[in-house]
């Protein structure tokens, strides 16, 4: 009887470990959420801290940011990101204090979360033909003017005067 007992403890002791290990399906196969759609910046950096911490070694250009405070006529930026893009946690944070210093009335903005399929519920993403991320896409009148797409040519603000400019001398 001691033996039946020990044999039974022997054999039952493995399946207790073996399932103290598991997880559950669930879990196992659960993935960091990303958040999808429109965003506000504090829920982006309240649900991804890293975004406070991330900035690119680019300076906004002093010059650029007085041209971007000037600006009388509306202007919009469609702002499609990912959070789990290396440019977009790297330039998002930059833009966000560009137009924080600017605090311009006239500049408005939208944050759009993609996720890595770069979708999003209201499909605008796939309408306005959004390849990579960050893609800052730049309205005047409901009329896009121009894009920085991933990463800016010199700097964020730079880049938006120079898009605004060229619209105004009907480069564009």
């Amino acid at each position: 009887m001691k033996r039946i007992i020990q044999l039974s403890i022997l054999a039952v002791l493995p399946l207790m470990v073996i399932s103290g290990c598991q997880t559950s399906s669930s879990e196992s196969n659960q993935k960091p959420t990303i958040l999808v759609g429109d965003i506000s910046y504090p829920d982006v950096v309240k649900t991804y801290p890293y975004f406070l911490a991330a900035h690119s070694n680019n300076q906004a250009s002093p010059a650029a940011i007085e041209q971007l405070k000037s600006i009388t006529q509306p202007t919009h930026l469609t702002v499609y990101f990912g959070v789990w893009c290396h440019d977009s946690i790297r330039e998002i944070p930059d833009l966000m204090q560009i137009l924080n210093e600017v605090n311009n009335p006239n500049i408005s903005y939208q944050l759009i979360s993609l996720d890595m399929k770069k979708q999003e519920p209201k499909g605008r993403a796939k309408a306005n033909d959004i390849l990579y991320t960050p893609t800052i896409v730049v309205y005047q009148n409901d009329k896009e003017l121009g894009r920085i797409v991933e990463k800016p040519e010199k700097d964020l603000a730079t880049d938006l005067v120079r898009i605004l400019e060229l619209s105004r001398l009907g480069s564009i």
